[in-house]
């Protein structure tokens, strides 16, 4: 037998994905996976590269950081409030710490290519997610200041109503140690405050499960960070989208097949058919007609969209005012603007007849050999002083070049300018 999910979370129980504009919720739906969230479940270790953002619709997964010497501290939580993936947001793709599930969930998760292409869009997701990460900043900066100014039962104060801001209701299902790793204090601190919140009757608390009692006598013994943190979410969260532009059409491979069938379905209806075997090869056949139709659509569309971009930075390339150019290992001229061909005096039509090296003065040739095979040989950028020779339009030129190598180590792209 198999066991089906006691709760099936709906996707706009993540505050993030509610507040996502009808058009850009609609456009991520299909693509969103829905996982469970297991205590002691780790998302992605340090180091790792992200393959997926998750959106927690319940439970609470912690942002982990361990010392050379084993110790770890845990320095913000994340709940239906927000995403795990920060990194994609600020460029990078790799975390810097361990994303552990500290409260059982579930959770949305979807792909780290489809949400830095949704980011790259400009629109709704990446105000919602440079808001989140504002946010998340508030509550890394007021916890490390609670530790240190603020007493433990103040902390765990805190603690407690900011997982029940996550997590909803008023049970909260974690083990001290667990706890005492949040708050960056020994177990006896938290034992001890959980005791003393106990014997006032504001919470019960027995073999890792908490219950608040009194949500109003914790927010009295509270110290005000808890508050500072839940008002900027508030602020944040509570600002008006931003219009933006329609964005470029995405589509998902994994839902071709489901977006063919509907397109079927909106098609008028064939005759009946008499045998069902026939009536079913030519539903399939349609089907598999419209999954190449949609692919056509889809291969033009990136088509046209490639031929404009590479038009785009011909034009930008070419009538740029920095003179560039691309030389092969031996120096020959594989490509140059037209910037490039005015300060060397070669037309471009010719540029293949020759090789660098021919332009430039006898004690620069030594210098600029070097140069070359730095750039090619150390794959890194590098930089030179060079003569021009004179010539009847204009006498010799000092000038400095600044070159990288292409991705294969076998050209060397220059920027040119005169000294």
């Amino acid at each position: 037998m198999i066991a089906t999910p006691c709760k099936v979370d709906d996707p706009k129980h993540n505050r993030i994905l509610a507040e996502l504009q009808d058009e850009d919720y609609t456009r991520l739906l299909n693509d969103l996976e829905q996982v469970p969230l297991q205590t002691g479940q780790v998302l992605f270790k340090p180091g790792e590269k992200l393959e997926h953002v998750y959106f927690p619709t319940s439970g609470i997964v912690s942002r982990v950081f361990t010392t050379q010497d084993g110790s770890s501290a845990g320095l913000a939580m994340t709940g239906k409030d927000g995403f795990i993936g920060i990194p994609l947001v600020l460029g990078g793709v790799h975390s810097s710490y361990e994303a552990v599930v500290q409260s059982k969930g579930y959770a949305y998760r979807l792909n780290a290519e489809i949400y830095t292409w949704e980011l790259q869009q400009s629109g709704n997701l990446l105000q919602l997610s440079l808001a989140y990460v504002q946010a998340l900043m508030t509550q890394i900066a007021q916890s490390v200041v609670c530790n240190r100014h603020h007493i433990a039962d103040q902390q765990l104060c805190r603690w407690l109503l900011l997982s029940l801001d996550l997590l909803g209701g008023d049970q909260i299902d974690m083990i001290q140690e667990v706890i005492a790793n949040m708050l960056g204090v020994r177990r006896e601190c938290v034992t001890a405050a959980a005791g003393k919140l106990q014997e006032a009757g504001l919470i019960h608390y027995s073999r890792g499960r908490i219950i608040v009692v009194d949500r109003a006598g914790i927010e009295q013994r509270a110290c005000e960070c808890y508050n500072v943190v839940k008002s900027e979410y508030d602020r944040l969260f509570g600002q008006k989208p931003i219009p933006h532009a329609r964005g470029r059409f995405r589509q998902n491979p994994a839902t071709l097949r489901q977006r063919a069938e509907k397109r079927l379905e909106e098609m008028p209806s064939p005759p009946p058919e008499s045998s069902w075997d026939s009536s079913r090869m030519i539903q399939e056949l349609q089907i598999h007609q419209i999954e190449l139709e949609m692919n056509n659509e889809e291969l033009k569309r990136a088509y046209e969209e490639t031929d404009a971009l590479r038009a785009h930075y011909i034009d930008i390339y070419d009538f740029a005012p920095a003179p560039y150019l691309t030389l092969n290992s031996i120096g020959s001229i594989l490509e140059m603007n037209l910037a490039a061909a005015i300060l060397i005096k070669i037309k471009r039509s010719q540029k293949d007849r020759h090789r660098f090296q021919s332009l430039l003065t006898e004690l620069s040739l030594p210098i600029f050999q070097r140069f070359i095979d730095d750039i090619l040989h150390g794959k890194v950028l590098n930089t030179c002083e060079v003569a021009l020779k004179s010539s009847p339009e204009q006498p010799e030129t000092l000038i400095k070049l600044e070159g990288v190598p292409n991705e294969e180590g076998q050209e060397c792209r220059i920027n040119m300018s005169k000294i």
